[in-house]
C-alpha cells in the first residue's frame, strides 16, 4: 500500500493562485495523490460551464445511447453486439484528474471484466421494459453493490474526457502554464513528473460537477430519491418490512426490485435523483477538503513544524512525534480558531474534516523526521486512520472518531484488529467532542483499565474538546 508525505498541489507546482482555479471555477487537485471527490453524471447538465452543461452531456447522452443500441440488438452474453457494448463501458482507472481513490501518484488500472458485465445485465434489464434513457447508467450505484462512486465516476470521465482536457488547455493558455501534446485527444496538457520520473498529463475539473459520494451511495441521497415518490416508497416499504435494520445491500436490492417494474416508474425515479443531487459545495467544504489546500498551501502556516527527533533509539521517539502533532491539534482547536474549520451552520462537519485538517499538521512533523504516514492506510483488517511507520517494524496506528460515532466499538475492536494486522501494539484513540460523548468516554477508559490489569497492550486515549467556542480573538479582549 502506498504512502505520501508532503502532497503537492497544481497551484504550487506550476505557481498559479488558488484563487485564480476557484474563480475559474476549477478545483486545484493534488499531484501526488488523489482527493475523494468523484465525478456525478447526474450534475453534468447542472454545471455552469457551458463545455459541460452542453457538449459534456451531450456526449454523455449519446455515448450510452449507442450502448443501449447495441444491448437492444444482443441475443445474448458475450455476442458480437454484447462485446461491442462491453467496450464502450471503459472501466480503467479515469485520466489524472486528482479525484478518486488512489494515494500515490494514481497508476492507470483496470476493474474486473465482471463489473462491466454486472452493469450491463442491469441496463438490459431496463430496456426490456422499454426505457432507454441513457441517464439509467447513472443510477448503477442504486442497483449494484460493487459499482462504487470511483467507478462511476472514472466511466464518466473517459467519456467527457475531450472537454475536461479543452477546459484544462483554455486555462493554462490563458495563465501561461506550460503544456505539451496529450495523445488520447490531441490536445495539449499540463504534465507532472513524479519522483520516480514518470510524466502525467493532468485533467482539471469543475467544481460543480463533484460530489463527495455520488448520491447513489449516500444514504441519506437513496432515502430522500426513493421517498419522493410515493410508489417507489411504498414499494421499497413493503419490499422491506421485517428487517429490523436492513443493510445498504438489502435497500439497494429492494429499490431496484421496486424501480424496475416499468419504463415510467424508472423514468421518475431518474428525475427524483436528479432533483436531489447538488455539488460538492466549497463554502460548506463538509469534508474539509479545501481546508486541507488551504492550511498546505500557506506558507506561514503557524501549524507547520520543523521540530527534529532522535529516531535512532525506539518506537518510543517515534511516538513522541505523533504525540506531539496531536498536541499542536489539540491546541489550536481547544485554544485557537481551528474548531472554526469542523463546524458549518451550527453542525459538525463530517468526521473526514478533522482527519484531513490533523494530518496537514502530521504531515508537516513527518516530513521534518523523514517519517512516513499513510491516512487510511489499509492494513488487512481494514482502513486505520493513520499509520506511522519508520522503517518495517516500527509503527503506530491512530484512529480518530466523532463523539457521536461508535466510540467504544472503535476503541474496543476496530483499532485492537488494526493493530494485530500492522502486527504492532502501538495504537492512539482520538475522540473529538463535539458534545453528547455520554458516558462512552468512562466506558472506553474503563476497558483500556482492564487491559492493564491483564497485561495486555491498551492503546492511549485523547479526547479533543471540540465543541463552538468564542473566537480566540474575542476570548483575549
Amino acid at each position: 500500500m502506498s504512502s505520501f508525505s508532503n502532497p503537492i498541489l497544481f497551484s504550487k507546482y506550476f505557481n498559479v493562485s488558488p484563487d485564480t482555479l476557484a474563480k475559474a471555477g476549477l478545483i486545484d487537485p493534488f499531484l501526488t495523490v488523489d482527493t475523494q471527490l468523484f465525478i456525478d453524471p447526474i450534475l453534468l447538465d447542472k454545471s455552469s460551464n457551458l463545455l459541460i452543461s452542453v457538449d459534456a452531456y451531450n456526449q454523455f447522452r449519446t455515448h450510452f445511447e449507442n450502448v443501449i443500441r447495441l444491448l437492444i440488438i444482443s441475443k445474448k452474453e458475450g455476442d458480437t453486439a454484447w462485446k461491442a457494448a462491453q467496450n464502450l463501458v471503459s472501466l480503467r482507472e479515469a485520466p489524472a484528474n486528482g479525484l478518486g481513490y488512489g494515494r500515490s501518484d494514481r497508476p492507470g488500472t483496470s476493474r474486473p471484466k465482471e463489473l462491466s458485465t454486472i452493469i450491463l445485465r442491469t441496463t438490459k434489464e431496463i430496456i426490456e421494459l422499454g426505457a432507454k434513457d441513457p441517464e439509467m447508467i447513472s443510477l448503477m450505484g442504486f442497483f449494484e453493490e460493487n459499482v462504487g462512486p470511483d467507478t462511476i465516476s472514472d466511466l464518466t470521465s473517459w467519456i467527457i474526457e475531450p472537454q475536461l482536457a479543452k477546459i484544462t488547455n483554455e486555462f493554462c493558455n490563458l495563465h501561461n502554464i506550460p503544456v505539451k501534446t496529450y495523445s488520447p485527444t490531441g490536445i495539449p496538457l499540463p504534465h507532472h513528473t513524479s519522483k520516480d520520473g514518470k510524466e502525467r498529463a493532468i485533467i482539471l475539473v469543475p467544481t460543480d460537477i463533484v460530489r463527495d459520494l455520488p448520491v447513489a451511495n449516500d444514504w441519506a441521497g437513496i432515502q430522500e430519491a426513493a421517498e419522493a415518490n410515493a410508489e417507489i416508497r411504498n414499494r421499497v416499504n413493503y419490499l422491506l418490512a421485517g428487517i429490523a435494520k436492513p443493510k445498504v445491500v438489502e435497500i439497494k436490492e429492494a429499490i431496484k426490485s421496486a424501480v424496475l417494474t416499468s419504463a415510467d416508474l424508472l423514468q421518475e425515479f431518474i428525475n427524483s435523483v436528479k432533483d436531489h443531487t447538488t455539488f460538492y459545495d466549497p463554502n460548506i467544504d463538509a469534508l474539509g477538503y479545501y481546508s486541507l489546500k488551504k492550511m498546505l498551501s500557506d506558507n506561514s502556516n503557524v501549524l507547520k513544524s520543523n521540530k527534529k527527533y532522535d529516531l535512532q533509539t525506539d518506537i518510543d521517539s517515534v511516538k513522541q512525534v505523533v504525540y506531539d502533532s496531536i498536541e499542536m491539534f489539540k491546541h489550536h482547536v481547544e485554544n485557537g480558531n481551528l474548531w472554526e474549520e469542523l463546524w458549518i451552520n451550527n453542525k459538525p462537519k463530517k468526521e473526514r474534516a478533522a482527519q484531513l485538517i490533523y494530518f496537514a499538521i502530521a504531515d508537516g512533523f513527518c516530513k521534518a523526521n523523514n517519517i512516513d504516514i499513510s491516512p487510511e492506510a489499509n492494513m488487512g483488517g481494514g482502513p486505520i486512520d493513520f499509520k506511522y511507520s519508520k522503517g518495517y517494524t516500527t509503527r503506530v496506528l491512530v484512529e480518530m472518531k466523532k463523539s457521536t460515532g461508535t466510540v467504544v466499538h472503535g476503541y474496543e475492536t476496530q483499532l485492537e484488529i488494526y493493530k494485530e494486522a500492522a502486527r504492532t501494539n502501538y495504537g492512539i484513540f482520538i475522540v473529538m467532542d463535539y458534545g453528547n460523548l455520554g458516558d462512552k468516554l468512562q466506558k472506553i477508559l474503563k476497558i483500556k483499565e482492564e487491559r492493564i490489569k491483564n497485561n495486555e497492550p491498551a492503546s492511549d486515549i485523547i479526547v479533543i474538546d471540540a465543541s463552538q467556542k468564542v473566537s480566540a480573538s474575542k476570548r483575549n479582549l
